[in-house]
């Protein structure tokens, strides 16, 4: 279990380890602490709509609501369906707040708190791995990177048939594990990379003609969109950052009092093949990139 910062516990083991016997002073409360860099751009986008959390591993981390998602929502799945453009995959989302956690950034999910999104600023079609196999595609969301950590970076995946990938609704077609396993064989096939993303599994995967969605080209580096398909292309609309800056919170509850999100059944927790993430890695407590 991953330990997130309890800054309201950790305020009062400060006051406590500051008194003895002969005096009365008491050390300052640790002051709470205020969102840097991605995550900063993103906090008032989102939080009307899940937590934010200071995560001792990832730093500061977004948890959609339950009662917004559900409580077995999944990534790249719940809310949304994938539309082929002429570069690759899209994950289109139905959410208002869709066009920044499935076009920026990465999902980690932890047994505590469910899935949560660590912010990033560089745009993707979608931040996902791809396999498919035998009339079956398989995809997992790509996790974050931990740095010093040198064994294959894992994930979970979900498999359709691949004539199914195209639905709105998802939900009722996730393959069970073992016939989800096909696409994990020796002769599967493992998508090209594009630089920072992958394109994903060729049109006629689905089995039907597929005629491609516009995608024009990404946005400037450092400039944030939200993007939606709207008709026969992407449309990418400039997003109005607020000029105030995110406050600094104390978090009073530890995160098993948070909403759970639960592991969607018929998933499987197996490798991906990560794509090097072009704003170079996560970054510090203190906002500078580590590599």
């Amino acid at each position: 279990m991953r330990v997130v910062r309890h800054l309201a516990a950790a305020a009062a083991l400060a006051v406590v380890a500051g008194l003895d016997c002969h005096h009365t002073d008491t050390a300052a409360p640790a002051p709470p602490v205020a969102p840097t860099g991605p995550s900063a751009r993103f906090y008032g986008a989102l939080a009307p709509y899940g937590t934010w959390i200071d995560d001792a591993a990832y730093g500061w981390v977004w948890l959609p609501a339950p009662a917004i998602v559900g409580a077995d929502f999944f990534p790249y799945m719940t809310g949304g369906q994938w539309v082929y453009t002429d570069a690759g995959w899209m994950f289109d989302s139905s959410y208002a707040w869709g066009w920044a956690p499935f076009h920026y950034g990465r999902w980690a999910f932890d047994a505590g708190v469910g899935w949560m999104w660590v912010p990033g600023d560089v745009w993707g079609p979608a931040w996902v791995d791809w396999r498919w196999n035998a009339g079956y595609v398989g995809w997992a969301p790509l996790p974050p990177r931990m740095v010093g950590v040198r064994e294959a970076p894992r994930s979970h995946w979900i498999v359709v048939a691949a004539e199914d990938l195209t639905r709105p609704h998802l939900e009722g077609h996730i393959q069970p594990n073992e016939r989800g396993q096909v696409v994990f064989a020796d002769n599967a096939a493992h998508p090209a990379a594009h630089p920072g993303w992958r394109a994903g599994p060729p049109a006629d995967i689905v089995g039907r003609p597929q005629t491609p969605v516009h995608l024009p080209p990404p946005p400037r580096s450092g400039e944030l969109v939200r993007s939606h398909v709207a008709g026969d292309t992407v449309e990418h609309t400039p997003f109005v950052e607020s000029k105030r800056a995110p406050a600094a919170t104390a978090f009073p509850h530890n995160p098993p009092e948070f909403p759970v999100h639960k592991m969607r059944p018929h998933t499987t927790h197996a490798p991906v093949f990560d794509v090097p993430h072009e704003s170079g890695g996560r970054r510090s407590r203190g906002g500078h990139r580590m590599r």
